[in-house]
């Protein structure tokens, strides 16, 4: 096997894994915005946003990927910002 194909056989590993726990997550989202629709919260809340990508930022063991790691935390959150939306909308 070359180098470039252990590479990308990792990164196949890692993107089952992301996806493993992505779909976690969107389970979860949808029983945060059932409890947000049941107590009429609003779907967003800015300061939730920030507190979650200045948390996972700060986890990272090399700063260089930290606007990387932003904005895959604002594209993962605004995927399930959409969804609670939809859902309210279902619901109506």
């Amino acid at each position: 096997m070359s180098e470039i194909e252990q590479y990308r056989k990792d990164i196949d590993a890692i993107d089952q894994e992301l996806t493993r726990l992505f779909e976690l997550r969107l389970n979860t989202v949808l029983k945060v915005g059932q409890y947000k629709k049941e107590y009429d919260l609003p779907v967003l809340d800015t300061s939730r946003e920030q507190a979650v990508i200045e948390e996972n930022t700060s986890r990272l063991k090399d700063p260089q990927f930290e606007p990387q790691v932003t904005q895959f935390f604002q594209s993962m959150m605004e995927i399930t910002k959409d969804m609670q939306t939809a859902l309210f909308k279902l619901e109506e």
